[in-house]
C-alpha cells in the first residue's frame, strides 16, 4: 500500500468517516454492531414509553433483485438512570416496511423505594448476521469495502411517552446518538508487516 493511500485511510478513519476496509484473508476480521441511543428521558407513573423502528427498506424490494437478502436483525433495549438494562426485546426477521416497537411502563424500572419519575433511555442494535453454514470467503489480501447497512435493513428510531390511560403521546423523538463499537483490523497486518 502506498503512502498516499495509507494517509488517506488514516484520515478517514480518525475523522470518524463511515469508511472502513475489510481485508479478507487474515485471522482478525473486524465486526460491526451498529446501534443508536436516545437521549435520557423522564417516565412518571401515568406514562408508557415505546421504542418504534421501521425498517425503510420498501416492500417487495426484496423480490427484485438477486442479491441475496439478510435478515434486519433488530434488538430493542431500555436502560435505567443506573446504566443498567431493564427490558429488551429481539426482533430475528424485521420485514421491508415493517415496523415493531417496545414498551416499558414505570413500574418495571424502578423499585417501591424509588420516587413516583425516573429517566430511562432507548437503544436500538442492529445484529451482525451470521453466515449461512457453509458459506466462506476466499482468502485474499483485497481490501473490500464492509456496508455497515446491508440491502435489506435500513431502519429509523423514534422514542415516544404516551399517557398510559388516554394513549395521547405527551413526547417524541427520533434524536439518536450513535454508539457504533467495531474492530479494526491493524494497518501493520493490513500491510502483510
Amino acid at each position: 500500500m502506498n503512502h498516499t493511500l495509507s494517509s488517506a485511510l488514516a484520515g478517514l478513519l480518525f475523522s470518524g468517516a463511515p469508511l472502513i476496509a475489510q481485508i479478507i484473508g487474515f485471522p482478525t476480521i473486524p465486526t460491526f454492531s451498529p446501534a443508536v441511543t436516545t437521549g435520557a428521558v423522564g417516565l412518571a407513573a401515568s406514562q408508557t414509553a415505546q421504542l418504534n423502528v421501521v425498517n425503510l427498506i420498501p416492500a417487495g424490494s426484496a423480490t427484485t433483485t438477486t442479491t441475496p437478502v439478510l435478515p434486519c436483525q433488530i434488538q430493542l433495549e431500555f436502560w435505567d438512570a443506573q446504566g443498567k438494562l431493564v427490558k429488551s426485546l429481539s426482533i430475528p426477521s424485521l420485514a421491508p416496511s415493517a415496523t415493531a416497537s417496545l414498551q416499558i411502563k414505570l413500574a418495571e424500572v424502578i423499585t417501591n423505594t424509588a420516587p413516583l419519575r425516573t429517566e430511562i433511555r432507548g437503544v436500538m442494535r442492529r445484529e451482525t448476521p451470521t453466515p449461512a453454514p457453509g458459506v466462506t470467503a476466499t482468502p485474499t489480501p483485497i481490501a473490500q469495502p464492509i456496508a455497515f447497512f446491508p440491502a435489506s435493513c435500513a431502519v429509523a428510531t423514534t422514542l415516544e411517552i404516551f399517557d398510559t390511560a388516554t394513549g395521547v403521546t405527551q413526547a417524541l423523538t427520533s434524536d439518536l446518538h450513535a454508539m457504533e463499537q467495531f474492530n479494526i483490523l491493524p494497518l501493520a497486518a493490513a500491510n502483510g508487516r
